[in-house]
């Protein structure tokens, strides 16, 4: 139990060991008296019949003393077992809740993203002041070869259709 998956704080590892201890302490007392009580008794149930004359008839069994408390024990011991559990198994729920909010949420949010980001997309769209008219990119035109060190030779005055270009091509390769 106290190495579960989940951390138990100070507090419920001293519960666990105080109960784990008055258990064993129950456990040697049950040993110590089931050895005292080695003796037979007598009890009388009453049980029921298949006959309707007479419902219940009552039945004499010898029993040792020994296997009745240990019956007895052992029933206690169950209920002892359930308690001492009980704390860790509340906190384990209440920590698997927590999560499952948590992840609620997250989902929420998750769904909710597609709403957001076109909201988002608008503010950024009139952040960027999209309307305004545009500026030129280049101020001069270039025209002839002598532009300058970056020419790679002769460029044609028809404006070249958009497309994709491939990998290591140069504007006059196409």
């Amino acid at each position: 139990m106290i190495s579960s998956a989940n951390k138990v704080s100070l507090l419920g590892k001293v519960y666990l060991l105080v109960s784990l201890f008055l258990l064993a302490l129950g456990l040697l007392w049950t040993i110590v008296t089931l050895n005292a009580n080695a003796g037979w008794v007598e009890v009388v149930l009453y049980v029921p019949q298949l006959d309707l004359s007479a419902a219940l008839v009552r039945r004499r069994f010898e029993v040792s003393v020994a296997v009745l408390l240990a019956g007895w024990i052992a029933a206690g011991a169950l209920v002892a077992v359930s308690a001492i559990r009980a704390p860790f198994r509340i906190r384990s729920a209440a920590i698997a809740q927590r999560r499952t909010r948590e992840l609620e949420r997250e989902v929420l949010e998750l769904r909710t993203l597609p709403l957001r980001q076109e909201v988002e997309d608008e503010l950024l769209a009139e952040e960027a002041h999209l309307d305004a008219p545009r500026g030129k990119v280049m101020a001069r035109v270039v025209d002839g070869p002598s532009s300058g060190p970056r020419s790679s030779g002769p460029r044609s005055s028809e404006p070249r259709p958009p497309g994709p270009r491939l990998p290591g091509s140069t504007e006059g390769d196409a």
